[in-house]
Protein backbone atom coordinates (compact mmCIF):
# COMPACT_ATOMS: atom_id res chain seq x y z
CA UNK A 1 0.00 0.00 0.00
CA UNK A 2 1.12 3.54 -0.79
CA UNK A 3 -0.12 6.46 1.60
CA UNK A 4 0.19 9.93 0.42
CA UNK A 5 0.88 13.59 2.35
CA UNK A 6 -1.61 15.64 0.87
CA UNK A 7 -0.22 17.93 -1.67
CA UNK A 8 2.95 16.04 -1.95
CA UNK A 9 4.27 18.59 0.91
CA UNK A 10 8.11 16.35 1.44
CA UNK A 11 7.09 16.27 5.30
CA UNK A 12 8.88 13.44 6.30
CA UNK A 13 12.68 14.48 5.12
CA UNK A 14 14.76 14.27 2.59
CA UNK A 15 16.76 11.59 -0.05
CA UNK A 16 20.52 12.02 0.19
CA UNK A 17 23.34 10.00 -1.16
CA UNK A 18 20.11 7.39 -2.21
CA UNK A 19 18.84 7.03 1.17
CA UNK A 20 16.14 8.67 3.50
CA UNK A 21 17.35 11.38 6.02
CA UNK A 22 14.48 11.26 8.29
CA UNK A 23 13.41 15.00 10.16
CA UNK A 24 10.90 14.37 12.93
CA UNK A 25 7.82 14.14 11.18
CA UNK A 26 9.58 11.11 9.30
CA UNK A 27 10.59 9.40 12.17
CA UNK A 28 6.83 9.57 13.60
CA UNK A 29 5.67 8.36 10.68
CA UNK A 30 8.48 5.42 10.69
CA UNK A 31 7.43 4.52 14.30
CA UNK A 32 3.85 4.22 14.34
CA UNK A 33 4.61 2.41 10.86
CA UNK A 34 6.76 -0.21 13.30
CA UNK A 35 3.87 -0.20 15.76
CA UNK A 36 1.41 -0.94 13.53
CA UNK A 37 1.47 -5.21 14.47
CA UNK A 38 1.46 -4.17 18.30
CA UNK A 39 -2.14 -3.17 17.66
CA UNK A 40 -3.25 -5.03 15.23
CA UNK A 41 -1.73 -8.60 16.45
CA UNK A 42 -2.55 -10.11 13.41
CA UNK A 43 -0.96 -8.17 10.89
CA UNK A 44 2.83 -8.64 9.80
CA UNK A 45 4.62 -6.10 8.28
CA UNK A 46 7.27 -6.89 5.14
CA UNK A 47 8.83 -4.51 3.23
CA UNK A 48 8.33 -0.89 3.80
CA UNK A 49 10.14 3.19 3.56
CA UNK A 50 9.27 6.08 4.79
CA UNK A 51 9.84 9.00 1.80
CA UNK A 52 9.45 12.19 1.55
CA UNK A 53 5.84 13.07 0.97
CA UNK A 54 4.65 9.12 0.97
CA UNK A 55 4.76 5.84 2.60
CA UNK A 56 5.21 2.45 1.23
CA UNK A 57 4.68 -1.01 3.00
CA UNK A 58 4.10 -4.23 2.18
CA UNK A 59 1.48 -6.27 5.12
CA UNK A 60 -0.17 -9.21 5.52
CA UNK A 61 -2.60 -10.16 7.70
CA UNK A 62 -3.26 -13.38 8.87
CA UNK A 63 -6.68 -15.18 9.55
CA UNK A 64 -5.61 -17.00 13.11
CA UNK A 65 -3.17 -14.16 14.33
CA UNK A 66 0.17 -13.73 13.70
CA UNK A 67 2.69 -15.99 13.58
CA UNK A 68 5.97 -16.45 14.75
CA UNK A 69 9.06 -14.76 12.66
CA UNK A 70 6.99 -11.71 11.28
CA UNK A 71 8.42 -8.70 10.60
CA UNK A 72 12.00 -9.77 9.73
CA UNK A 73 12.20 -7.66 6.82
CA UNK A 74 10.54 -4.74 8.05
CA UNK A 75 13.02 -2.05 7.48
CA UNK A 76 13.22 1.96 7.40
CA UNK A 77 16.09 2.16 5.33
CA UNK A 78 17.04 5.20 6.09
CA UNK A 79 19.95 7.84 8.30
CA UNK A 80 18.35 8.25 11.42
CA UNK A 81 20.48 10.49 14.03
CA UNK A 82 17.61 10.27 16.78
CA UNK A 83 15.54 8.08 19.20
CA UNK A 84 12.09 7.17 17.68
CA UNK A 85 8.98 7.98 19.61
CA UNK A 86 7.92 5.11 21.83
CA UNK A 87 6.02 2.47 20.12
CA UNK A 88 2.89 3.20 23.20
CA UNK A 89 2.53 6.19 21.61
CA UNK A 90 0.82 5.15 18.18
CA UNK A 91 -2.46 4.60 18.41
CA UNK A 92 -4.35 1.61 16.09
CA UNK A 93 -7.75 0.18 15.96
CA UNK A 94 -8.68 -3.51 16.32
CA UNK A 95 -10.39 -4.13 13.57
CA UNK A 96 -9.20 -6.57 10.59
CA UNK A 97 -9.76 -4.41 7.51
CA UNK A 98 -6.83 -2.66 5.51
CA UNK A 99 -9.39 0.45 5.51
CA UNK A 100 -9.17 0.56 9.37
CA UNK A 101 -5.14 -0.42 9.31
CA UNK A 102 -4.72 2.77 7.45
CA UNK A 103 -6.80 5.04 9.51
CA UNK A 104 -5.10 4.15 12.66
CA UNK A 105 -1.75 4.77 10.80
CA UNK A 106 -3.11 8.23 10.02
CA UNK A 107 -4.30 8.72 13.11
CA UNK A 108 -1.96 7.84 14.92
CA UNK A 109 0.64 10.15 13.28
CA UNK A 110 -1.64 12.89 13.40
CA UNK A 111 -1.77 12.53 17.13
CA UNK A 112 1.69 13.11 17.87
CA UNK A 113 2.08 15.95 14.84
CA UNK A 114 0.09 17.93 17.13
CA UNK A 115 -3.07 17.04 15.91
CA UNK A 116 -2.60 18.80 12.42
CA UNK A 117 -3.18 15.50 9.55
CA UNK A 118 -1.22 15.61 6.96
CA UNK A 119 -2.73 13.60 4.84
CA UNK A 120 -4.10 12.96 1.28
CA UNK A 121 -7.60 11.04 1.18
CA UNK A 122 -7.92 7.30 0.91
CA UNK A 123 -4.84 5.13 0.00
CA UNK A 124 -3.55 3.05 -2.69
CA UNK A 125 -3.60 -0.51 -2.26
CA UNK A 126 -2.81 -3.34 -4.66
CA UNK A 127 -2.90 -7.66 -4.08
CA UNK A 128 0.49 -9.08 -3.87
CA UNK A 129 -0.71 -12.40 -5.85
CA UNK A 130 2.12 -14.29 -5.98
CA UNK A 131 5.97 -14.57 -4.75
CA UNK A 132 6.73 -13.18 -8.46
CA UNK A 133 5.27 -10.38 -7.25
CA UNK A 134 5.84 -10.21 -3.85
CA UNK A 135 9.82 -9.99 -4.59
CA UNK A 136 9.25 -7.28 -7.36
CA UNK A 137 7.62 -5.13 -5.18
CA UNK A 138 9.79 -5.65 -2.02
CA UNK A 139 12.61 -4.50 -4.69
CA UNK A 140 10.64 -1.34 -5.62
CA UNK A 141 10.56 -0.51 -2.23
CA UNK A 142 13.84 -1.37 -1.02
CA UNK A 143 15.34 0.85 -4.25
CA UNK A 144 12.57 3.58 -4.10
CA UNK A 145 15.31 6.25 -2.58
CA UNK A 146 17.98 5.17 -4.49
CA UNK A 147 15.21 5.77 -7.47
CA UNK A 148 14.33 8.90 -6.65
CA UNK A 149 17.71 10.42 -6.44
CA UNK A 150 18.99 9.18 -9.70
CA UNK A 151 16.06 10.84 -11.89
CA UNK A 152 15.70 13.97 -9.37
CA UNK A 153 17.83 16.55 -10.46
CA UNK A 154 21.37 15.44 -12.49
CA UNK A 155 23.88 17.47 -13.54
CA UNK A 156 23.76 21.06 -13.70
CA UNK A 157 22.52 22.32 -17.24
CA UNK A 158 22.15 26.28 -16.61
CA UNK A 159 25.71 28.71 -16.28
CA UNK A 160 26.61 32.36 -15.45
CA UNK A 161 30.08 32.99 -15.73
CA UNK A 162 33.75 30.92 -16.33
CA UNK A 163 32.50 27.05 -16.92
CA UNK A 164 36.65 26.63 -16.91
CA UNK A 165 36.42 26.32 -13.30
CA UNK A 166 34.99 23.31 -13.42
CA UNK A 167 38.03 21.66 -14.24
CA UNK A 168 40.10 23.24 -11.53
CA UNK A 169 41.19 21.26 -8.31
CA UNK A 170 38.37 22.61 -5.80
CA UNK A 171 37.69 22.62 -2.34
CA UNK A 172 34.23 22.17 -0.83
CA UNK A 173 33.54 24.60 1.89
CA UNK A 174 30.21 23.28 3.75
CA UNK A 175 29.04 23.94 7.11
CA UNK A 176 25.30 23.02 9.33
CA UNK A 177 23.74 26.03 10.19
CA UNK A 178 23.64 27.57 13.94
CA UNK A 179 25.58 27.74 16.51
CA UNK A 180 28.62 29.29 18.40
CA UNK A 181 31.26 28.61 15.78
CA UNK A 182 28.41 30.25 12.97
CA UNK A 183 28.53 33.20 14.31
CA UNK A 184 32.13 33.74 15.25
CA UNK A 185 33.22 33.33 11.89
CA UNK A 186 30.38 35.41 10.14
CA UNK A 187 31.96 38.19 12.43
CA UNK A 188 35.71 37.66 11.51
CA UNK A 189 34.54 37.22 7.35
CA UNK A 190 32.47 40.31 7.75
CA UNK A 191 35.67 42.16 7.83
CA UNK A 192 36.15 41.98 3.63
CA UNK A 193 39.34 40.34 3.91
CA UNK A 194 39.88 36.44 3.15
CA UNK A 195 43.49 36.29 4.58
CA UNK A 196 43.17 36.38 7.94
CA UNK A 197 40.39 33.07 7.39
CA UNK A 198 43.00 31.33 5.02
CA UNK A 199 46.05 31.47 7.72
CA UNK A 200 47.40 28.70 8.82
CA UNK A 201 45.83 29.20 11.77
CA UNK A 202 42.52 28.42 9.76
CA UNK A 203 42.92 26.85 6.71
CA UNK A 204 45.60 24.33 5.53
CA UNK A 205 46.78 26.21 2.42
CA UNK A 206 45.01 28.96 0.05
CA UNK A 207 42.74 26.91 -2.41
CA UNK A 208 42.89 26.87 -5.84
CA UNK A 209 39.22 27.03 -5.98
CA UNK A 210 36.12 26.81 -3.46
CA UNK A 211 33.14 25.24 -4.58
CA UNK A 212 29.72 25.01 -2.45
CA UNK A 213 26.42 26.02 -2.46
CA UNK A 214 26.79 28.53 -0.04
CA UNK A 215 23.09 28.35 1.64
CA UNK A 216 24.60 28.68 5.62
CA UNK A 217 25.48 32.26 6.93
CA UNK A 218 28.56 30.90 7.91
CA UNK A 219 28.84 29.52 4.37
CA UNK A 220 27.43 32.75 2.43
CA UNK A 221 30.35 34.41 4.56
CA UNK A 222 33.12 32.27 2.62
CA UNK A 223 31.36 33.19 -0.35
CA UNK A 224 31.53 36.68 -0.16
CA UNK A 225 35.19 36.52 1.24
CA UNK A 226 36.09 34.65 -1.84
CA UNK A 227 34.99 36.57 -3.77
CA UNK A 228 36.43 39.96 -1.55
CA UNK A 229 40.34 37.78 -1.76
CA UNK A 230 40.13 36.98 -5.82
CA UNK A 231 39.61 33.32 -5.09
CA UNK A 232 38.06 31.36 -7.87
CA UNK A 233 34.38 30.24 -6.95
CA UNK A 234 31.83 28.21 -8.20
CA UNK A 235 28.04 28.86 -6.61
CA UNK A 236 25.67 25.70 -7.10
CA UNK A 237 22.43 27.14 -6.39
CA UNK A 238 19.55 25.35 -4.83
CA UNK A 239 16.87 27.29 -7.47
CA UNK A 240 17.22 28.70 -10.86
CA UNK A 241 19.27 31.34 -12.33
CA UNK A 242 18.53 35.21 -11.32
CA UNK A 243 17.55 37.81 -13.70
CA UNK A 244 20.35 40.01 -11.90
CA UNK A 245 23.11 39.66 -9.46
CA UNK A 246 24.27 41.57 -6.34
CA UNK A 247 27.48 44.18 -7.82
CA UNK A 248 30.47 41.85 -5.78
CA UNK A 249 29.07 38.88 -7.90
CA UNK A 250 28.52 40.42 -10.93
CA UNK A 251 32.28 41.78 -11.16
CA UNK A 252 33.71 38.36 -10.08
CA UNK A 253 31.67 36.99 -12.94
CA UNK A 254 32.72 39.23 -15.57
CA UNK A 255 36.46 38.68 -14.37
CA UNK A 256 36.15 35.05 -14.58
CA UNK A 257 36.91 34.65 -11.33
CA UNK A 258 33.10 33.13 -10.49
CA UNK A 259 30.90 30.54 -12.15
CA UNK A 260 26.96 29.99 -11.36
CA UNK A 261 25.61 26.50 -12.02
CA UNK A 262 22.05 25.06 -11.67
CA UNK A 263 20.01 21.62 -13.34
CA UNK A 264 16.91 23.82 -12.09
CA UNK A 265 15.52 26.29 -14.63
CA UNK A 266 14.33 29.93 -14.30
CA UNK A 267 10.80 28.70 -13.07
CA UNK A 268 12.24 27.37 -9.81
CA UNK A 269 12.78 30.62 -7.80
CA UNK A 270 12.90 29.03 -4.36
CA UNK A 271 15.04 26.81 -2.16
CA UNK A 272 13.65 23.90 -0.61
CA UNK A 273 15.43 21.23 1.76
CA UNK A 274 15.39 18.77 -1.21
CA UNK A 275 17.43 21.05 -3.30
CA UNK A 276 19.63 21.67 -0.75
CA UNK A 277 20.49 18.72 -0.88
CA UNK A 278 21.72 18.43 -4.12
CA UNK A 279 23.74 21.16 -3.82
CA UNK A 280 25.61 19.47 -0.80
CA UNK A 281 25.88 16.42 -2.40
CA UNK A 282 27.18 17.85 -5.54
CA UNK A 283 29.92 20.05 -3.93
CA UNK A 284 31.31 17.13 -2.71
CA UNK A 285 31.12 14.78 -6.36
CA UNK A 286 32.75 17.99 -7.59
CA UNK A 287 35.74 18.70 -5.21
CA UNK A 288 39.04 17.13 -4.30
CA UNK A 289 39.36 18.26 -0.44
CA UNK A 290 36.26 18.86 1.82
CA UNK A 291 36.42 21.68 4.41
CA UNK A 292 33.49 21.72 6.90
CA UNK A 293 33.39 24.80 9.04
CA UNK A 294 30.85 23.20 11.68
CA UNK A 295 28.83 20.08 11.59
CA UNK A 296 25.55 18.90 13.44
CA UNK A 297 25.88 15.26 13.93
CA UNK A 298 22.10 15.30 13.26
CA UNK A 299 21.86 16.76 10.78
CA UNK A 300 22.13 16.21 6.83
CA UNK A 301 25.71 17.18 6.39
CA UNK A 302 26.62 14.27 8.70
CA UNK A 303 25.07 11.74 6.33
CA UNK A 304 26.24 13.00 3.57
CA UNK A 305 29.78 13.13 5.00
CA UNK A 306 29.35 9.36 6.38
CA UNK A 307 28.67 8.08 2.95
CA UNK A 308 32.02 9.65 1.20
CA UNK A 309 34.79 7.65 0.14
CA UNK A 310 37.50 7.11 2.46
CA UNK A 311 40.13 8.60 -0.17
CA UNK A 312 38.32 12.73 0.11
CA UNK A 313 40.62 14.36 2.45
CA UNK A 314 38.12 16.28 5.08
CA UNK A 315 39.39 18.81 7.25
CA UNK A 316 37.43 20.37 9.85
CA UNK A 317 38.20 24.71 10.17
CA UNK A 318 39.88 25.29 13.40
CA UNK A 319 38.18 27.79 15.89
Amino acid sequence: MTICVAKNRPLFGTVVNGQMVLNDAGRIAAACWRDIPTHFPQVALDEWVVMPDHVHGIITIHRDGRPAGADVGANVRAKDFSPLPPRSACPCGTSRTIGSIVRGFKIGVTKLLDGDSPWQRNYYDIIVRDARALNNIRAYIRNNPVNLDVLRYGEPRFFEGNQALLEMPMTAFLASRGGRGERFFARTLGEKSFAPTFAPAYWPERPACVVGGFLSPMERAVFDACLADDIPTVQLLARGLPNMFPPHMRRAIDNGRCLIATPFDASVDRFSAARAAWCNQYTLHLSRNIMIGQLSTDGMLACLLSDLPENKPITFLKK
